[in-house]
């Protein structure tokens, strides 16, 4: 049995090579390691659907609630640098009175009553907020049949990704036939749209 000499690899000059190539590729310093900085990745992509569970996404939930992004990654066990890159992808984000506001413009699929049916649409995080208001003030009319509860989405409505407007299904007998008929379920409908 024979055995051949270990080959030493010369870990400093593969790494000279890796910068040259990417500098070659336009590439910053960073970037050519393989560690960009949040800073180098552009904004603005389609990242997809959201695992509202992620660690990433927990730490995103406490920045909104005020917690700094350095404590934000490690109460989930990420790094600072992770969490800034997953942010700056995937949120519109700034400081403002010593906290961060984030905007998420993400895209999320949400059901939503309108023109007379329950149709599910792609908006974003923000635009899912806003509709599941909509399924609060429902419910609460579905409870109390006060007429009043949907006044503020009457002639309102919320657009998708492509711009279509979608307005709110506001008629009373509509929503109570929707309801009777088993269309929709207030708790799932509530829980999907403002999971996470």
């Amino acid at each position: 049995m024979s055995t051949q000499p270990t080959k030493h690899r010369d870990y400093r000059t593969e790494y000279a090579r890796r910068l040259q190539r990417g500098f070659a590729k336009g590439l910053s310093r960073a970037q050519a390691r393989g560690h960009a900085k949040a800073e180098d990745i552009r904004s603005g992509g389609s990242p997809g659907f959201i695992d509202r569970h992620s660690p990433l996404e927990q730490a995103l939930r406490l920045m909104r609630d005020g917690v700094s992004q350095t404590k934000a990654a490690k109460q989930v066990g990420v790094s600072a640098e992770t969490l800034r890159r997953y942010q700056r992808l995937n949120t519109q984000s700034e400081r403002a009175g010593g906290r961060w506001v984030i905007k998420d413009l993400r895209q999320v699929e949400v059901l939503l009553a309108t023109r007379g049916k329950l149709q599910t649409v792609k908006v974003t995080r923000e635009a899912a907020s806003d509709i599941g208001k909509y399924w609060v003030a429902v419910n609460k009319f579905l409870r109390s049949n006060v007429k009043s509860h949907l006044d503020a989405f009457v002639g309102m409505g919320i657009r998708d990704l492509r711009g279509k407007l979608h307005p709110y299904e506001t008629r009373p007998n509509v929503l109570r036939r929707l309801d009777s008929a088993g269309d929709f379920s207030f708790i799932d409908i509530y829980r999907q749209t403002n999971e996470g």
